[in-house]
């Protein structure tokens, strides 16, 4: 008995760790990049997946951001209504959006974040 509440205390402290560590995965991926390293918005390759979730704008400073969305199934390319979201929130500092990553969640994996400069 002490020993699986040992483990539960260890697997609980673990998660805590893991989930409270500051900036994910995706975050920290985006934000290794070079300034400007990355794809103008306008030339992503578009895909014709169905969105589940209308795509939200997170972390929102005026050099980046990310778009989290829901898409049903795993096409390649990036949803257009998310490639304009991103091309408009730049051109609202004046700027251009590039496309730097794009990650998937490791529960959901229909959930995607794409994240965006703006240059």
């Amino acid at each position: 008995m002490e020993i699986k509440f040992n483990m539960i205390v260890v697997c609980a402290a673990f998660v805590g760790l893991v989930g409270c560590g500051g900036a994910d995965l995706g975050t920290r991926m985006a934000g290794s990049k070079i300034a400007g390293d990355g794809l103008v918005a306008e030339g992503q390759p578009i895909s014709g997946a169905a969105i589940l979730m209308k795509p939200r704008v997170e972390d929102l400073t005026d050099e980046s951001f990310n778009i989290r969305y829901i898409e049903m199934g795993f096409g390649s390319g990036t949803p257009a209504s998310v490639r304009d979201l991103a091309v408009s929130q730049c051109a609202e500092f004046g700027k251009n959006a590039v496309f730097t990553a794009e990650t998937r969640g490791l529960l959901q994996l229909n959930t995607v974040k794409a994240y965006y400069e703006c240059i």
